[in-house]
């Protein structure tokens, strides 16, 4: 492995960021451009919010606050269902879990077929699909295996909860409640922060070097273990940067009476988001070395003019025009 190039920084590649998502999307305009690179959007996002819509629909009536007070009774009450409902519930399981499967495939395959729209600032879907199928499919199985690490996580943190529902056929009440989803949220909220804050550097690394998910894993640990300091700023930012994208979504949401909720149309809407947000991850990325550079085997039409500093003090890649 090469070594890390200089200073690891944070605002540079924010700023050269601004400039490549411009340089991508309105330097010159093209609509169709737009398209092609949405759906890319869209595929690497389905399952993650990639119609750029943040619904919040659950109700509170004035009887959720006061289901504690009564018994639930679960046992009791799933005895009273037909037969024929308990195949009916298994199978609409099982299409469920076929579902989130199937869209986890495309999301992991989409991945790719995004970086590289973002990269070589191209419209292009089929060729990248084809291109890394395999990092792609690596990918898709490293992710199922963290899905079932989480389930067994949750599972084991969430015990206080299903274990009383499993022995008595209710769930806890009062103080053991509130300590048992406590406990669900704080472990909850943690291990995403850490898979994400792991994970976030996989996609990159795999398609620069065209290696494995565990491989490219296992580097991201090795670099976050070197640079714990840049790579904690990079994440702290990067949350507010997705907590504002979050409030944005939310106000566009509103104000066009939730076209913006609608799946692909969300996404070209916020399209530059989209692309910034990629744009920022390669930038910060490539940051640590050759290795890591996703535009080191890209290779301009044009040849590339002399770097110039940009207002985040960030350089733009060579880019295909």
């Amino acid at each position: 492995m090469n070594e890390t190039r200089g200073k690891i920084e944070i605002f540079a590649p924010f700023g050269a960021a601004l400039d490549l998502t411009k340089l991508i999307l309105f330097q010159p305009f093209d609509i169709m451009k737009w398209l092609v690179i949405g759906f890319a959007a869209f595929l690497a996002n389905l399952g993650g919010g990639g119609g750029g819509g943040f619904n919040l629909k659950r109700r509170f009536a004035s009887g959720d606050w006061n289901w504690r007070s009564t018994s639930h009774d679960f046992t009791s009450t799933s005895s009273d269902l037909p037969g024929w409902v308990w195949p009916l519930i298994i199978i609409g399981v099982l299409l469920l879990v076929a579902i989130v499967i199937a869209l986890v495939w495309v999301s992991s395959r989409g991945k790719f077929v995004f970086t590289d729209c973002v990269v070589r600032n191209r419209a292009a879907i089929v060729e990248p699909w084809k291109a890394f199928r395999r990092e792609g499919n690596s990918y898709f199985l490293f992710s199922l295996i963290v899905g079932l690490v989480l389930i067994v996580v949750f599972g084991i943190a969430g015990a206080p909860l299903w274990v009383p529902l499993v022995l008595s056929g209710n769930l806890p009440e009062g103080i053991g409640f509130v300590l048992g989803v406590s406990v669900l949220g704080i472990i909850a909220v943690g291990t995403a922060a850490a898979l994400s804050l792991l994970c976030s550097f996989i996609v990159p690394i795999m398609y620069r070097q065209l290696c494995s998910a565990t491989t490219a894993f296992r580097q991201s640990i090795v670099l976050i273990r070197q640079h714990p300091g840049p790579v904690l700023l990079y994440f702290l930012f990067s949350l507010v940067l997705w907590l504002a994208f979050a409030l944005v979504a939310c106000v566009l949401t509103c104000v066009t009476c939730c076209i913006v909720a609608i799946p692909y149309v969300g996404t070209v809407i916020m399209l530059p988001a989209y692309v910034f947000f990629r744009s920022y991850l390669l930038l910060f990325v490539r940051q640590f070395g050759h290795d890591y550079d996703v535009w080191a085997n890209v290779v301009p039409i044009e040849p590339p003019t002399p770097p110039e500093t940009h207002s985040g003090g960030g350089e733009l890649p060579p880019l295909q025009t």
